[in-house]
């Protein structure tokens, strides 16, 4: 083999290394981020630990570290991709309605909102975890997404109902609690009605009576 020859397949050999590690630096990142996603909303901050995240994760001991730095940084991270998903799905459909009135726009935001907390539990819980103490991660998650969220809702609801900003402050809360409780509270509502919250029926009619509430 040519010397160029076999400068090229070492760089080609190279090339596949890094690329190997790459995906394996983002298998992990996943992991990790997945497992303190889990228990961080399920268990709020103070009773998750470093180490109990990599066992969720199922990776080495040192991992969050390497990848994340600190207990501290990995909850951001995780604050950070719970709500990117929620833009992710909704920015794209928000969009699309710019010929719509308040009202109709409204009503899409609420369908959506419901919708979205019967497949992605982890937004409401981790509002709900966070929201009940005023420590550093409700003001991060405050300041870098929760009052963007809020203040662009304000003009649509203002205006399709006649808000002030009172008023649209009782209609935030009845819509962020309201839309989820039913799927947050899965067993009991089965115990109490035999009704499977999740059931596409139910979420369906779920999002019609919150329109029908919040709007009037």
């Amino acid at each position: 083999m040519s010397t160029t020859g076999s400068t090229t397949a070492r760089a080609k050999s190279a090339g596949k290394g890094k690329r190997r590690t790459q995906e394996r630096t983002e298998i992990t990142r996943s992991k990790l981020l997945e497992a303190a996603t889990r228990l961080f909303t399920e268990h709020g901050y103070e009773g998750v630990s470093i180490r109990d995240i990599e066992n969720q994760a199922e990776v080495q001991r040192g991992l969050l570290a390497y990848h994340f730095k600190d207990k501290e940084s990995i909850w951001k991270a995780m604050a950070d991709a719970t709500f990117n998903r929620l833009h992710e799905e909704m920015d794209p459909r928000l969009e699309l309605l710019g010929d719509l009135s308040a009202r109709e726009q409204i009503a899409f935001i609420i369908r959506f909102y419901v919708r979205y907390t019967s497949r992605k539990p982890e937004l409401p819980r981790l509002m709900s975890q966070e929201g009940r103490h005023d420590s550093w991660r409700i003001h991060y998650m405050v300041d870098h997404h929760i009052r963007p969220l809020a203040d662009s809702l304000r003009g649509p609801v203002s205006e399709a109902l006649g808000f002030n900003d009172r008023q649209f402050m009782h209609w935030y809360y009845l819509l962020a609690g309201g839309s989820s409780l039913i799927f947050s509270h899965a067993p009991e509502c089965q115990l109490v009605f035999g009704e499977d919250p999740h059931a596409d029926s139910v979420v369906d009619e779920h999002a019609e009576v919150m329109v029908a509430a919040l709007l009037g």
